[in-house]
């Protein structure tokens, strides 16, 4: 083989190995991840309840914090439960896709995301009928990759959507101001939850994919990690007076209560 026809074969088989190498860095890994450089965490398990209600996907507390909201991927219904995962009451509302819940106490409503429309809908909290409706522009077009949760701020009064992958986003959203930001995700494989801790200023955001639990500034800056014991959490409400962390698993059906150690 003359030089220069072996110039050309490791050359083409150098550039092969680099290809394979972006294609490999660009795969998901579904372990537990954590951001290069950030402190991982510890959660220490409290109680595992079995619910009454298929396909847990969105989580959130009532009004004064007394109560669990928690909406079903499977009969896109939403429940009112206790702290201890008791189903007390069911809403009229029926949606579509539902993955996302959260309460908004100033105006005694309920709010959910329809994840294929980019709907976010609000509910009468009292009866549970549906009284508005409003569109929620995300990057990307994949139908089951739209907004995947929701947590109302009783700070700034902006509700903090996630929208799951395809790409990852932080949406801030008011009804009277439409999209105020929207903060490009990058921390994990997918985001599926989300809760504002509005006493000590922090967002939680939950990644089915990475198993893992995130402690982040509002500005979604990655502080604490935390890892989860499987796939499939969908849903976050966390108690910064007790350091509980409630999570709900579409998988399982389950409600799992965590003591956040540090």
């Amino acid at each position: 083989m003359t030089g220069g026809k072996i110039f050309k074969v490791t050359f083409y088989l150098f550039i092969s190995v680099i290809l394979l190498a972006g294609v490999e860095s660009c795969k998901k890994d579904n372990g537990n991840e954590m951001p290069p450089g950030n402190s991982a965490g510890s959660l220490e398990p409290v109680s595992e309840i079995t619910l009454d209600v298929t396909e847990p996907s969105g989580l959130s507390f009532g009004p004064g914090d007394s109560t669990l909201l928690v909406v079903s991927d499977n009969t896109n219904k939403v429940y009112e439960m206790t702290l201890e995962g008791n189903v007390i009451r069911e809403l009229a509302y029926s949606g579509n896709d539902l993955e996302g819940v959260t309460c908004n106490p100033f105006e005694n409503k309920v709010v959910v995301t329809e994840e294929r429309k980019r709907q976010l809908v609000v509910l009468d909290y009292s009866d549970g009928t549906e009284q508005e409706r409003f569109d929620i522009p995300t990057g990307g077009n994949t139908d089951n990759k739209g907004p995947e949760g929701v947590s109302y701020n009783t700070n700034n009064r902006v509700y903090y959507i996630v929208n799951e992958d395809l790409p990852g986003e932080l949406i801030l959203w008011s009804n009277t101001l439409g999209v105020i930001s929207t903060t490009p995700l990058h921390f994990a494989s997918d985001y599926s939850a989300i809760f504002t801790d509005a006493k000590n200023a922090l967002i939680y955001i939950v990644s089915d994919e990475s198993k893992a639990l995130y402690k982040c500034d509002y500005n979604a800056n990655v502080i604490t990690g935390y890892p989860l014991p499987d796939t499939k959490f969908e849903g976050i409400a966390v108690d910064s007076n007790s350091g509980l962390v409630y999570l709900v698993n579409d998988k399982t059906c389950k409600l799992y209560i965590f003591k956040i150690l540090n």
